[in-house]
């Protein structure tokens, strides 16, 4: 009877609850988490790609989907889930933003449960506080877009593949739950679409050939080969030495029917891979319209080699002063960790590795894993595979992509970040060692054993070092987000023209977007004002960005007959209007030209119409 409540006992969230220590550290991350990201949450101006997430939100849910089919480039979760957000809480800038708020904070203690089963305690922990005080997530955090959405998303996946790549007998809840969270990505974001079907099979197919006697070590109720139950508890140095002839054993001659398991594991992935498929597939017909729309012309620029860099620089630290000295150093400081992180979940399998001493005291993080973890050595060559194919492989497919068609991008590939962080986490983890000894522990001659404790203390100040690093230059990249950057001032440029426009006199967009984040400021004021887009009325073309034309010309005529004045608001024009025709007629016809310049939109005003 014990032993069938052992098989059929799944804690919650890989054992988080049973250690009220570990608890604490998660709610305490989460705490911070949830400071950092509502902090002056509703001060900034709702922004373009904002403003349209609200414009499709307040549409029904039906005429929301024909919408984005139309003209977007997006499936439809997120705006569905903001269309019942804002009916419930309305559309105030910190009322919108805090659904990708609480995404965020619930990021935290979901990654956090992946990286402890999938590694260990230690590396979740330091892995969880670089997502927690990460700038880059917590701008978008801030943001009425699907970004943290999807993190989270990704996040439910990992932590369903660490479940499932550390058991030995896969639960049909683990394969349900991996294959809902992929199919929710698939249908948040439509890049992720793509690069997370390739990266997960990319990962299970090097996997399955680098390791085809099994993909885990674990039972059904999630205990670990040769990880006994009690792992942690203190046992006598008679037992110690069982358990661990135990583990060498299984580890050096596995069983025959971890084979039967592992052929299970591989039919139930093809299997549940075709279920994502199915529950993604109402979107299917959508997506290839969408891409189509993409692949004939999108403004992103060409992926440069800058471009990347940028991208990994805002990874790191996002709004960091550019005077901040050795600037270069601490941007280049998160991928150097991460290499190490690589090479250390690597060394961590060489044979002197598989000795499961107790880790020394005073180290970092120091929490018991109680059996959760799995303790199988090429567990963590599964995990660098797994990490760094969700990690390179989005980056490799959409450089190649963009060849073609320019979609490289930081904020789609947001959720990358997570296995990255991993990585850097096992990196600073690898300065002190990861499983008995340290890199520089296994360097120390016998005859100089001694120095291994002062060696110790030497490691763990590094860790911390480190960590303080983190933190501080998080902290600074933080208050630069939220004093200095800021987005586009869409609030003050609708004042200005509420202030000084007269009933019933006309405003015109030279994108017809850049009509809906005016408009949503603009409402406020209850003005009779008549808005009218160039080169057509919103959308009127079925398309999102259309481009302004000599062929466009009589449009702004006829709207200008019989007026004395109007208002050109005047926004992302180096592809909306490229060669300046809106505001080159408008001066033909009209003799002043009031220009008032706000952050991304310049407000113009033309008067007196020339005779």
């Amino acid at each position: 009877m014990e032993k069938m409540k052992s098989r059929f006992r799944t804690p919650s969230l890989s054992g988080i609850g049973y250690n009220p220590g570990e608890l604490l550290f998660v709610a305490g991350l989460m705490v911070v988490a949830g400071v950092l990201r509502f902090y002056r949450i509703e001060e900034k101006s709702i922004w373009l790609d904002e403003s349209f997430s609200l414009w499709i939100a307040r549409h029904s849910l039906w005429e929301g989907w024909r919408w984005l089919i139309e003209v977007d480039q997006h499936p439809p979760f997120y705006y569905s889930l903001l269309h019942l957000w804002i009916a419930l809480f309305g559309t105030l800038e910190g009322a919108v933003r805090t659904l990708s708020a609480l995404a965020s904070v619930l990021t935290i203690p979901v990654f956090y449960a992946a990286c402890r089963r999938l590694l260990d305690g230690k590396t979740a922990a330091i892995a969880a506080f670089i997502l927690t005080v990460s700038p880059f997530h917590v701008q978008f955090a801030q943001e009425t877009r699907m970004y943290a959405l999807l993190t989270l998303e990704v996040a439910c996946v990992i932590y369903f593949l660490s479940r499932l790549f550390t058991s030995r007998i896969a639960q049909s809840r683990d394969w349900i739950g991996l294959a809902v969270s992929q199919a929710l990505v698939m249908l948040t974001h439509n890049t992720a679409a793509v690069y997370l079907p390739v990266a997960l099979n990319a990962a299970a197919g090097l996997v399955y050939l680098l390791f085809p006697t099994g993909v885990g070590g674990g039972t059904a109720g999630g205990g670990q080969v040769g990880a006994p139950a009690d792992a942690g508890k203190n046992v006598d140095s008679q037992e110690s030495s069982r358990l661990e002839g135990e583990y060498n054993r299984q580890v050096d001659a596995p069983e025959s029917h971890e084979e039967v398991d592992a052929d299970a594991f591989w039919k139930n992935w093809v299997r549940f891979q075709g279920l994502v498929v199915l529950l993604w597939l109402p979107w299917a017909v959508p997506f290839i319209i969408q891409v189509i729309d993409v692949g004939s012309g999108f403004w992103l620029p060409p992926p440069w080699p800058n471009l990347v860099l940028d991208t990994f620089r805002n990874f790191h630290f996002a709004f960091l002063p550019a005077e901040l000295p050795l600037r270069p150093v601490w941007m280049w400081g998160y991928g150097v960790l991460a290499a190490m992180g690589l090479a250390g979940l690597l060394y961590a399998n060489v044979p002197h590795a598989r000795n499961r001493r107790k880790p020394a005291l005073g180290s970092l993080f120091d929490v018991s894993d109680r059996g959760e973890r799995d303790a199988h050595p090429l567990a963590r060559d599964r995990a660098a595979v797994l990490l760094l194919c969700l990690f390179l492989v989005p980056h490799v497919v959409a450089l190649l992509v963009s060849l073609r068609s320019p979609i490289y991008a930081e904020r789609p590939l947001i959720w990358t970040t997570l296995p990255y962080f991993v990585l850097v986490a096992a990196g600073i983890r690898a300065m002190g060692g990861t499983r008995g000894r340290s890199v520089l522990e296994s360097l120390i001659p016998r005859r100089l054993a001694g120095l291994a404790g002062p060696l110790s203390t030497v490691r763990l100040g590094v860790q911390l070092l480190v960590l303080a690093a983190i933190l501080g230059l998080s902290s600074l990249s933080l208050n630069g987000y939220y004093f200095w950057f800021q987005k586009e001032a869409w609030d003050e440029a609708a004042l200005h023209v509420a202030e000084q426009a007269r009933p019933g006199e006309m405003i015109l967009f030279n994108a017809t977007w850049v009509q809906i984040p005016f408009e949503y400021y603009y409402e406020r004021y209850e003005l009779d004002s008549l808005l009218k887009g160039l080169p057509v009325d919103l959308f009127d073309r079925g398309e999102l960005e259309p481009a302004m034309e000599e062929s466009d010309v009589p449009r702004i005529q006829e709207l200008l007959a019989g007026r004395d004045q109007v208002w050109l608001v005047y926004s992302h024009n180096w592809y909306s209007d490229p060669d300046g025709i809106i505001p080159r007629e408008l001066g033909k016809v009209f003799r002043d030209a009031e220009i008032a310049d706000f952050r991304g939109v310049q407000i113009i005003r033309f008067s007196g119409r020339e005779q």
